[in-house]
């Protein structure tokens, strides 16, 4: 079930510490992630599944997803695959409870900002965020500052004969 509230849809809000979208089939964990992360100031909105989750990024913003790899229907790698072509700057961390199914290192070669293995504690799920989440907004600030630069427009130097005189 997802938790798409008139607070869901804004960003770059001041008072909170970023927008996460955790996506998982056990609403139990689900639950607790979402205590832990929104008492920390994050605010936090949940898919059952990938499908509802490629849904939510498609019409909202967030700053990090947080997703399972084991689920039914689409596994998180596949979510990973179908995030990154949507926004290939938004952070996917995967979770799993079997260390054996990825590496870390696998991880990272396909795209994810971390592989957490369950249990996680609620202070390491935070830091990631909370890591990934400036690096998202570090990339953002610097594509704004420099983007005008690689513009080739930007770049052209003004002939006289562009003036009209």
């Amino acid at each position: 079930m997802a938790d798409t509230s008139a607070e869901a849809g804004r960003h770059n809000d001041p008072t909170t510490l970023g927008r996460v979208l955790l996506v998982d089939d056990q609403p139990e964990l689900r639950r607790l992630f979402r205590r832990s992360l929104g008492r920390a100031g994050y605010v936090v909105v949940e898919a059952c599944n990938g499908g509802v989750a490629v849904e939510l990024v498609q019409r909202l913003h967030f700053d990090v997803v947080i997703s399972d790899v084991q689920m039914p229907d689409m596994s998180g790698l596949e979510l990973l695959e179908a995030l990154t072509e949507q926004d290939p700057d938004l952070p996917v961390v995967l979770t799993s409870g079997s260390p054996n199914q990825l590496t870390p290192r696998e991880a990272g070669e396909l795209g994810a900002f971390a592989y957490l293995v369950k249990p996680v504690s609620f202070e390491t799920m935070r830091e990631t965020a909370s890591r990934a989440i400036d690096i998202r907004h570090a990339r953002a600030a610097a594509k704004e500052l420099f983007e005008p630069l690689t513009s080739v427009q930007r770049l052209r130097v003004p002939r006289p004969d562009d003036y009209d005189v």
